[in-house]
């Protein structure tokens, strides 16, 4: 039973992961697809798509921060499209926060918080968001998008009144890029610094610029009607008023001109206005909604600009280190000491080890130098034996006295043959004349004396007792008597 449950348990969490991983490969599709839309200049309009990528990337967002920040600005400007300013916020700030190397995606989040923050009158928070863009844009080497973020700067520059500033940046801007759409929002950057300098000759001077390159955007036809307005010149500014209505559809040049027409003609109200566009819904927005909205987002984004860090979770982080890191070092540390002991000990026995093997080598070299030596004084004195003419001169019935002779020069080798079991006199003297080794086996035969086959029978017994081969016995018996 125990057995089926482990499986079970295994095979649904390898369903689990099948189908995390398919999930996640669905929404890497959808991130894909919104991308490839974007670089054809179409935006991705599936928004419970792009939001269901967004939410199953997240759990995955440290091994695909890429998908993920892409997914998240997709979804952010879906919201922002759709008025839902505050999650618009949200899903940038998710960008801005990523761990994505993708910097141009990061410096058109920041471009979006930065338009929210303007909207919302929070012209100094918008400048360092428009700064932060740049940033990102430059470290994406995209000139272009850096510039415009750089217009954008000098925008809100001239929102706050700081026409120097702005119009330096402007001129720095236009210093190092030639291209047209840029050189086209310097002009209305200039405008608008000199509108809220309340320069408005300069402001309509740059307009006309503007006019000249053959540039027809509402926005220069609102800078236009807003100069006239403020010089008193009510024809013209009802007259690029109504311009603006005629192509515009951003809800904040349209607040702006209707104003422009009820301040400069008693005869026209918002309402027959209104009525007059009755089918152009983006002018019947609620602009008091929207900026509720919008101050909604801008607070989201000041706390988190302003969030301080969780020192609880600091604390907590601390304490688990200390907990787990001090007995780890402490225990770290009696294991390097162990180590060091066992490694002292273990040289201390390899230089012991190193030393006995060398007295041993000694001693071995020693001994066998002694049993060379032994050897052949052993061998000289066997000469001296043989070349006499043992049988003629040495009679048997003396035999115990060259036993005793050879027992002497031989190193006790007739005592070390008794403490064998060698005691037979037969027996030792043959073993005496094996050592001798001057004589073949008849002769030693003669000399024991005894018949060659008894001679035979009492050599297998001594060397069944010496424990010896009986073939050749006479090695064995020089390293007895040297022994």
């Amino acid at each position: 039973m125990v057995h089926w449950l482990r499986h079970m348990v295994l095979m649904l969490a390898l369903a689990g992961l099948f189908c995390s991983c398919s999930q996640v490969e669905d929404a890497r599709r959808v991130v894909a697809e919104a991308d490839s839309l974007r670089a054809t200049g179409m935006a991705y309009d599936d928004s419970l798509a792009i939001a269901k990528a967004a939410a199953t990337l997240s759990h995955v967002r440290s091994l695909y921060p890429t998908d993920y920040a892409h997914a998240n600005y997709y979804y952010g400007r879906l919201l922002r499209n759709r008025g839902d300013q505050p999650a618009a916020m949200l899903a940038f700030l998710n960008v801005i926060h990523s761990r994505t190397k993708d910097y141009a995606i990061k410096g058109r989040s920041y471009c979006n918080m930065g338009i929210m923050c303007g909207l919302a009158v929070e012209h100094e928070l918008a400048y360092d968001m428009y700064e932060h863009s740049a940033e990102e844009f430059l470290k994406a080497q995209d000139s272009i998008a850096y510039f415009y973020a750089l217009i954008d700067m000098a925008f809100e520059l001239a929102e706050q009144k700081r026409k120097d500033e702005s119009i330096s940046l402007t001129n720095q801007i236009e210093n190092e890029c030639t291209d047209y759409y840029v050189l086209t929002k310097i002009w209305e950057t200039r405008a608008d610094a000199y509108i809220q300098a309340e320069m408005y000759d300069s402001a309509i001077y740059c307009v006309r610029t503007l006019q000249s390159r053959g540039n027809q955007e509402p926005t220069g036809f609102l800078y236009a009607a807003q100069a006239y307005d403020n010089l008193g010149i009510r024809d013209s500014a009802l007259y690029y008023a109504n311009r603006v209505l005629e192509c515009s559809d951003f809800y904040g040049d349209l607040y702006n001109t209707l104003y422009i027409l009820t301040h400069n003609d008693s005869t026209i109200n918002v309402e027959e206005v209104l009525s007059l566009t009755s089918d152009r819904a983006d002018i019947q927005m609620d602009y008091t909604e929207i900026r509720a909205g919008l101050s909604q987002a801008v607070q989201l984004l000041e706390q988190d600009l302003n969030r301080k860090p969780n020192m609880a979770w600091l604390w907590a982080t601390i304490v688990t280190l200390l907990i787990i890191g001090v007995p780890s070092s402490v225990y770290i540390s009696r294991k390097r000491k162990k180590h060091q002991l066992y490694s002292q000990k273990a040289t201390a026995a390899q230089e012991e080890h190193r030393i006995l093997s060398e007295q041993n080598q000694k001693l071995e070299q020693q001994q066998t130098q002694r049993q060379q030596e032994a050897m052949a004084e052993i061998d000289i004195f066997c000469r001296s034996i043989t070349e006499e003419n043992i049988k003629q001169k040495l009679c048997w019935k003396d035999f115990d006295q060259m036993c005793a002779i050879v027992n002497q020069r031989m190193f006790g080798f007739v005592d070390k043959l008794k403490a064998r079991g060698i005691t037979s006199m037969n027996e030792i003297r043959i073993c005496v004349l094996l050592a001798l080794g001057s004589f073949d086996a008849k002769q030693m035969a003669n000399l024991v004396p005894c018949t060659y086959d008894s001679f035979k029978t009492t050599k297998s017994f001594a060397a069944k007792k010496l424990n010896i081969s009986g073939r050749n016995m006479r090695p064995a018996l020089l390293k007895l008597a040297i022994h």
